[in-house]
């Protein structure tokens, strides 16, 4: 056995790094032997990968202490909620979208009642992109090139980003989520009392996530992206959520 120890969240973003990522980095930083043979005989990019998620074992004796870790209710999804998609399996739509005459900015309305803990759009906020700050970074760097002169799908494409994405809330893995379905429409805002819908999971009692959790670790997807409704919605209510989500 071993352990990897950090002494800066920032390293993360290594430790998260793509498949492609780490085998770049151990060719650029590894010799090549006489014999033509790898140097690593038993470590590449898919192994490394392999460490990044916990095994269930780990999270299974973590969330036996006493108190129970709160994010050990959220391993996974709560059978007893609904998941409340665009449109439900009869095709009959859940949501109505609608959009200002004169602004043309849009907004999302129930069709249906919505209890409390409902899942909200899953499959849409599913479908997020991921994008690292590299990449992000890299756009922008494109358009101040003065040479290319005015680079308008780049320049859209990031007022896209801007708007429809968030940052993960696992510090320092450096990775934004766009969202690219439905809910680009529902409306934010950064009156709590006006929201009705929010994260699946809500921040931690003390104020920021553990230095450890294995459940964070291996759901950190799911906690970064699902939306529930906050409180009952009924039916001909906007659906509102947080500026910061």
């Amino acid at each position: 056995a071993f352990l990897t120890v950090c002494k800066d969240a920032e390293c993360r973003s290594n430790w998260y790094a793509s498949t492609e990522t780490i085998d770049d980095e151990i060719y650029e930083r590894t010799r090549r032997t006489k014999s033509e043979q790898p140097t690593l005989l038993h470590f590449d990019g898919a192994t490394h990968h392999s460490y990044q998620s916990p095994p269930r074992a780990w999270e299974t004796v973590y969330c036996r202490r006493e108190p129970t870790p709160v994010e050990c209710a959220y391993r996974a999804l709560d059978m007893n909620k609904k998941l409340v998609e665009v449109e439900d399996d009869e095709g009959n739509e859940n949501f109505q979208i609608n959009s200002d005459d004169k602004s043309g900015v849009k907004s999302v309305f129930a069709n249906v009642d919505i209890s409390k803990g409902s899942y909200i759009m899953p499959s849409d906020i599913a479908a997020s992109v991921s994008l690292s700050d590299e990449v992000v970074a890299g756009l922008e760097d494109n358009i101040n090139v003065q040479s290319t002169g005015k680079v308008t799908v780049i320049e859209n494409f990031l007022a896209f980003i801007y708007k429809n994405g968030h940052r993960s809330r696992t510090e320092g893995i450096n990775l934004n989520y766009v969202e690219v379905g439905a809910t680009t429409f529902i409306r934010k805002t950064d009156e709590k009392d006006a929201t009705n819908v929010g994260r699946w999971v809500p921040t931690h009692p003390g104020g920021q996530d553990p230095v450890f959790s294995p459940v964070y670790d291996r759901h950190r997807l799911a906690f970064d992206l699902f939306l529930v409704a906050t409180k009952d919605i009924k039916a001909g209510e906007e659906i509102v959520r947080p500026v910061t989500f």
